[in-house]
């Protein structure tokens, strides 16, 4: 399914993340407005640091004026979806 919030039905996004820190570890489940979808148009395999675009559209999204990014140690996600494959 592509990554396009026009395209999963409703257009809400429901995702399950496994946050592995080794001090903290923990299962989140996020529900994602379409507004909360941005599409990503320079990728790199691995990217070292958010850009100043992405990092002043979730500051904006989020409502918060000074957002503090913290990245996530070795995160696993998964979307959730009505009748969705079975693993």
């Amino acid at each position: 399914m592509a990554n396009d919030p026009t395209t999963t039905g409703t257009g809400l996004w429901r995702v399950l993340i496994l946050d592995r820190d080794p001090t903290d570890p923990k299962w989140v489940l996020a529900s994602i407005a379409p507004g909360d979808v941005r599409p990503v148009t320079d990728i790199k395999l691995v990217i070292p640091d958010l850009d100043e675009v992405t990092r002043a559209w979730a500051a904006s999204a989020s409502g918060l004026r000074r957002p503090a990014f913290t990245r996530l140690v070795h995160p696993e996600v998964w979307r959730v979806d009505e009748n969705g494959p079975r693993q």
